[in-house]
C-alpha cells in the first residue's frame, strides 16, 4: 500500500495536469480486505465444521467482494486500469469458485485443491494490486490498508487452526506470513494511523478501540501454538473491522458521530 500511495504522489507531481485516475485506492483496499474476509470465513467454516452462521459470514463476504470488484470494473479508465481490473476479474472466478466449495458440513472434508487456491490466488491477485501505482488517494487509505492487513493475518492464522499439519498441507508458502514479522508491522501501522488522525476525533476513538481489542489476540498471534484461539481471533477481528469501517464512513459527519461500545 506504501509504495501504491508513493507512486501516485509522483504520478501527480510529474503529470499534474493529465487527470484523475479513476480507480481509487480506497476500493483497492476494500477488495483487498474482501479476499481476505473470505479466505478467513472459509477457514472459520472449516474449523467450526459447518453451521448455517458461518456459512452466512462466508456467503456475505464473497458478496461484498464481489460487488467492490464490480465497482473496480465501472470505475476503470484506460489501458493500465482496464488490463488490471481484468486480471483481478479472472482470478476472482477462480477464487469465487473455490471459496463456494467448503464441503466440510457435507462431506467431513474439503478437496485440497480447492483449499489451495483459496490459499493462494489472493495472494496473486495483492501481488497485481501492489504493482499497480495509480490510484487516486483518499484520507484514510492507511486506516484502510491497516484493516486489511489485520484481516490477512486473520486468515492466515485461521489458516493454520484449520489445518492439521499447520497449514503445510494445502498449498505453497505462496503469500505466507510470519506472526513474528506481521505482529509488529501491524502495530507501526496502527501507531502510525494514531499519530496522523490525532485531531480526528471519530477516528482517534476508533483507532484507540481497535488497538484495546487488539491487545486480547496479540499474544494468540505471537504464540499461535502454544495458544490457538481461533475463535476469538475471528471474532476479535470482525469488530475491530467493523469498527475501522463505521469510523470510516462517519468520522467526517458533522451531523452523527460514530459511538463505540465497550469491548465484548
Amino acid at each position: 500500500m506504501a509504495k501504491r500511495l508513493l507512486g501516485s504522489l509522483v504520478a501527480l507531481a510529474i503529470f499534474p495536469m493529465s487527470g484523475m485516475a479513476a480507480i481509487s485506492n480506497a476500493d483497492l483496499e476494500e477488495f483487498e480486505l474482501g479476499l481476505w474476509q473470505v479466505r478467513s470465513d472459509f477457514h472459520m467454516l472449516t474449523i467450526m465444521t459447518g453451521g448455517d452462521t458461518y456459512a452466512a459470514d462466508l456467503d456475505d463476504s464473497i458478496d461484498r467482494a464481489r460487488r467492490t470488484l464490480k465497482r473496480l470494473e465501472s470505475d476503470a479508465e484506460g489501458g493500465e486500469e482496464r488490463k488490471l481490473v481484468g486480471e483481478l476479474t479472472n482470478e476472482w472466478k477462480i477464487f469465487e469458485a473455490a471459496a463456494s466449495a467448503n464441503t466440510m458440513a457435507e462431506q467431513g472434508y474439503t478437496n485440497a485443491y480447492t483449499i489451495q487456491d483459496v490459499n493462494e490466488v489472493p495472494a496473486l491477485m495483492l501481488e497485481k494490486i501492489e504493482l499497480y501505482e495509480g490510484g487516486t488517494d483518499g484520507q484514510y487509505d492507511d486506516v484502510r490498508a491497516m484493516a486489511a492487513f489485520l484481516q490477512r493475518m486473520t486468515s492466515e492464522y485461521l489458516n493454520l487452526a484449520a489445518d492439521p499439519s499447520g497449514g503445510m498441507a494445502a498449498g505453497t508458502d505462496e503469500g505466507r506470513l510470519e506472526f513474528k514479522d506481521a505482529v509488529p508491522q501491524f502495530e507501526s501501522m496502527l501507531a502510525n494511523a494514531k499519530t496522523k488522525h490525532a485531531s480526528d476525533e471519530a477516528m482517534s476513538r476508533a483507532l484507540n478501540q481497535v488497538g484495546l481489542k487488539w491487545q486480547f489476540i496479540r499474544e494468540s498471534m505471537v504464540k499461535f501454538y502454544e495458544n490457538a484461539v481461533p475463535f476469538l481471533v475471528y471474532r476479535y477481528t470482525k469488530q475491530m473491522v467493523e469498527t475501522m469501517d463505521q469510523a470510516i464512513s462517519l468520522a467526517s459527519t458533522e451531523v452523527e458521530k460514530p459511538t463505540f461500545g465497550p469491548v465484548e
